[in-house]
Order: C-alpha cells, then structure tokens, then sequence
C-alpha cells in the first residue's frame, strides 16, 4: 500500500470537486441555512393556545364567607394568569362555530349553576369542548384546566381542611376525531405528504437526468415533438409509477398500521396524487439545474427539507414566528399537508379543502411552465 497513491487520489478528488462551484456551495451554504432555519423554530416560544371561556356562573352565598363565592370566575382567573393560553369571553352557542375555524383550540363551559352544584358536592364537573384534531394539544389544554381548576378550589373542598384536593372531574367533548386518535394518527397525513413528495421527486430527477445524460433528450428535439409535449409526456410516464407509490403509501398507511381517519380514501388519494403531479415537475425543474446524480442528491436538502420545516408538518404554520409564516405559504407541501389533516382529523369533504387543492394544481402548472423553459435554455 503505497500512501503517496492514496494522496495523489484523494488530492485529484478533492481538485474535482473545488471546480465544481456549486456543489460547493451546496455543501458549505445550504446545511448553514437549515441549521439557521431549524434552531429559529426549535427556540421559538410557543405560540399560546386560544381557549374560550363560555361563564355563565352565578355567585353563591356561603355561611361564613365574607362574600359570594364564584367558582367559574376564579377558575377563568387562573387560565387567564396561565402563559400557555389566550383567553377569550365566547357564549355556549358559538362554540361550535369557533372550534371549526380554528378561533379556538378549547371552549370551557360554566352552566349557571356551577358554583351551586360545588357547595351542594363539594366537587365540580368541568364541561371542556375541544377541537380535538391534536391529540397532543387537546390533552395538554385538558391536563391545564384540571390544574388550574384544582388551584382555583384548593381550600374549598372537604370543608375548608387545608391542603385537601378538591374532587374536580373533566368532561371533554370532541369537535373532530377523539380519545381514540393518538399522536400517530395525527403525523400520519404530514407524512403520507412528506413521502410522496420525497420519493417521486428523487425519482424524477434521476430519471429526467439520465434520460439528458445519455442523449435520449437532444434525440427527442429532433423530433417534431415540442418542449411542452416531452414535458408532459414524461410527467405522464413518472406520473403513472408516482401513483403506484401513493397507492402503495397509503394503503399500508390505513390498512396494515391501522391508522384511525374520518374522511373519504378516494379524496385522501386526490389530494396524494395531486402533491405527487407537483412532485414530478418539481423533480423535472430541479434536474435542469443538476450536470450529475450528486448534485441531485444534494438538491434534495435544498428544496426537500425546508418544506419539511415549513410546511407544517413538524410546527403548525400559525404557531412559527410571524417572520416566517410568508415563507410557509409558498410551498406546496403546506396546503398539501393542511388538506390531508382536514380529511383524516376532520372528516372534511371536497368542498371544504377545495382552496389547498386549487393552489396544489396552480403549483404544478407553474413548476411545468419552468420546467419546460428551463428545458429549452438547458439544451438549445
């Protein structure tokens, strides 16, 4: 073993890549970008939740208080002084009509009688109405308004003993899905989103590079066949196996995981199938700009994993840093991952996920009118 072959090699490798510009340039400034990207979000302070408080209590007189007691006041006192949420004053008949736009995460619930049905039991049932397409955010509002309940009683119940807990029992209601969703059910849609994206553009850009590598691309040219025809006609060609994997996905997804959902399979695999169309052009715009498979592999932490980042499949989009909200809405992986959610969470139908599917197909007329142009300036 000879070490001055080794560094002739490794010094020829090194040469290689220095006149390659750009994969330098993705190798030093893309992971400084996502590094900068992902800490900006993991340090953020959480957006505080929004949670309705619909008080209808009415003060009870108490033999030896100095006052009428209140309960629902003094347990909406306690929410308020909480960081984690917004408080809001909302009437028992609006919300329903909060939790389904979004207004509200929570709705807290005080019948007239509350604080009556405290002195007569000496416990109280809390009524909380959640949203419920979270799992993980509905347990945290519900865990919250049971402490601050129990704050807002301590010293009230059996007697007045001190240091006693008082009974408190929570009655929660769902709006969308329910107890028996849990946390993978609520990844679930992002990343049926996230892998038909992932795949279908790896695979059209390699196998569009390929295809301009061996030639197949200027022999076409030749052919009376237009840019916009060979476009298309490879999206249909990559399109067909793209469709392939998303039936693939998403049935593992229902049947063999055995993920919960509300809404219809066929509008799941609409929306699936229109993100692996935006896919296929993606891929086919991005190989334009690639000379090897390399530099393929390393678009895909360029245009891959920002939609990751921002399109609200790790953070809701409405809970970033209000800096970077602009940014999440010009990725498609965004009204991609918002449709799913709203179908497998909510049970929504077409004509409630219309606009993010809208905007998916204006993604992939755009993303095919670059890529055709991009064509033209690449092999003309």
């Amino acid at each position: 073993m000879s070490a001055r072959r080794i560094l002739a090699i490794a010094r020829r490798v090194m040469r290689q890549i220095l006149r390659d510009h750009r994969t330098v340039g993705l190798l030093l400034v893309v992971p400084t970008v996502l590094l900068t990207l992902g800490a900006i979000l993991f340090r953020a302070e959480p957006a505080p939740m929004s949670l309705g408080i619909a008080n209808r209590d009415q003060p009870v007189a108490v033999p030896m208080a100095a006052r009428p007691i209140a309960i629902g006041e003094q347990i909406a006192a306690q929410l308020a002084a909480d960081g984690m949420f917004r408080v809001r004053d909302v009437s028992e008949g609006e919300a329903d009509a909060l939790l389904r736009d979004g207004s509200v995460q929570g709705v807290l619930v005080f019948a007239p009688d509350f604080s009556a049905q405290f002195v007569r039991n000496r416990k109280v049932v809390l009524d909380l109405r959640l949203e419920g397409s979270n799992p993980g955010r509905s347990a945290a509002i519900a865990a919250r308004v049971t402490q601050a309940a129990i704050r807002a009683l301590a010293g009230m119940a059996a007697g007045g003993s001190q240091g006693a807990e008082p009974p408190v029992t929570l009655n929660a209601t769902y709006l969308y899905a329910g107890p028996q969703f849990d946390t993978l059910d609520f990844v679930a849609p992002v990343f049926l989103g996230f892998l038909a994206l992932f795949f279908v553009f790896l695979l059209t850009c390699v196998s569009f590079l390929r295809e301009r590598a061996q030639a197949t691309m200027e022999r076409l040219l030749a052919t009376p066949a237009s840019r916009a025809e060979i476009v298309l006609g490879y999206m249909g060609g990559l399109g067909l196996f793209a469709l392939l994997q998303v039936t693939v996905i998403l049935c593992f997804t229902i049947w063999v995981l055995k993920i919960h959902y509300l809404g219809s399979l066929a509008l799941l695999f609409l929306v699936i199938a229109l993100l692996a169309v935006v896919a296929v052009s993606l891929g086919i715009l991005a190989s334009a700009f690639a000379r090897n498979e390399f530099q393929v592999v390393q678009f895909i932490p360029l245009v891959i994993f920002p939609q990751v980042l921002l399109g609200g499949t790790i953070w809701a989009v409405e809970e970033m840093p209000s800096y970077l909200q602009p940014f999440a809405y010009v990725v498609p992986l965004t009204y991609a991952n918002r449709a799913l959610r709203d179908v497998m969470l909510k049970g929504w139908n077409l004509g409630d996920i219309w606009p993010n599917l809208v905007i998916l197909a204006a993604f992939a007329v755009v993303l095919t009118l670059l890529g055709v142009r991009t064509m033209r300036r690449d092999v003309a």
